[in-house]
């Protein structure tokens, strides 16, 4: 699916290009045939998306702040136009509806180890190190034993248990199934710059909580060798810092 604002009608036009490329326009008729006023009929448009789905569309958290503080969005789009005129659904979501692949598994093996059922799945692809990361460890002597990032059966259970959302610190379903969008957009990325550690840590401030995904590059179980997400959390901001954690990729405010 792709978006883009359609400043001749005045809409949000969606695409569908799963089987039949199609114009369609869900929100056009409540725009134009009640005639309401240009503003408020944008208001009550984008009031149908979610926080995060509208500073997705408007392209940045900034943006959206713009927006809030009336900011014409017509003046909002032609200020990213050049280069964000249309935007690829899974480029805004990177793959994080429930209709993609990688959450609906991800959902699959929550839902399994909720209900005690046997694992269709023992574990789940979920992004990838890019190239400047991979570099990095390796000029730290730092082992990458897959490219790929997995998150495993026993890793999901450790970041959803009670216990952990008890004292705060366990992720919501929501934010779960997030982790491949904050693996392949993360806010920062830091090296936890302890010997016996040296583990990865993928930080995400653009939700209402900050979360902390710890990616270990070198675990080994039973001769498997992986890149495997240990487990995430709530943070405050000011938790990275750390002289432990070294800032490697990003930006981030203490």
């Amino acid at each position: 699916m792709l978006f883009r604002w359609n400043t001749k009608c005045k809409s949000l036009l969606c695409f569908n290009t799963t089987v039949v490329s199609v114009e369609y326009n869900p929100y056009y008729r409540e725009v134009n045939s009640k005639r309401k006023p240009w503003k408020k009929a944008v208001n009550e448009i984008m009031e149908k998306f979610s926080e995060y789905e509208q500073r997705q569309i408007l392209g940045s958290k900034e943006k959206l702040q713009e927006f809030k503080q009336v900011k014409d969005i017509e003046e909002i789009f032609s200020s990213i136009r050049e280069k964000y005129s249309i935007r690829k659904y899974v480029d805004l979501f990177g793959k994080m509806s429930l209709k993609s692949d990688i959450s609906m598994d991800i959902k699959k093996m929550l839902d399994e180890i909720k209900n005690k059922q046997k694992l269709t799945k023992n574990k789940i692809k979920v992004g990838e190190l890019n190239n400047e990361i991979i570099k990095f460890l390796e000029e730290k002597g730092i082992p990458v034993h897959t490219k790929e990032i997995y998150l495993n059966h026993k890793g999901l259970s450790h970041l959803a248990r009670n216990t952990k959302k008890q004292r705060g610190a366990g992720l919501s379903e929501e934010d779960i199934l997030m982790i491949p969008e904050i693996i392949k957009f993360p806010s920062a990325i830091f090296i936890e710059d302890v010997k016996d550690k040296l583990n990865l840590l993928y930080c995400d401030n653009k939700t209402k909580k900050c979360i902390k995904i710890v990616v270990d590059t070198k675990f080994v179980y039973k001769g498997e060798k992986l890149t495997l997400i240990k487990t995430a959390g709530y943070i405050n901001s000011s938790d990275m810092n750390n002289p432990n954690f070294k800032l490697i990729f990003g930006d981030w405010e203490f």
